[in-house]
């Protein structure tokens, strides 16, 4: 029996600041003054940051743009930093609140390239 109030969660929950909610999003990732972009996936978000998953992921600067769609939809940019990284993922920060981008901005960002 669990002494009251513990959750048994485990460690890792406790180091949250924020729940997160799973997602599986398509966003890219812009840096270089809007002259680079990246497509990675957002597999969970919460009110502070998000886990980012894609390929060769080292290659993404310490601060960049992230574009996606927000949970209703409407395209959204927020300045983030990297906070820790794995070989497929990485996790960020939100530095500041998210901003609207023009309707089909992400759509188009994250369309394959021919």
């Amino acid at each position: 029996m669990k002494p009251p109030g513990e959750t048994g969660a485990g460690p890792a929950a406790e180091k949250r600041r924020a729940p997160r909610k799973r997602c599986l999003r398509a966003a890219r990732c812009v840096f270089n003054k809007g002259c680079s972009d990246y497509s990675v996936l957002v597999r969970n978000v919460s009110a502070i940051g998000a886990k980012l998953t894609g390929d060769e992921l080292f290659r993404l600067p310490e601060e960049f743009e992230l574009q996606m769609a927000d949970a209703a939809g409407a395209a959204i940019a927020r300045r983030v930093r990297r906070v820790w990284s794995r070989a497929d993922s990485i996790g960020v920060e939100f530095l500041e609140p998210a901003h609207a981008l023009p309707v089909g901005a992400v759509q188009a960002a994250t369309a394959p390239r021919i």
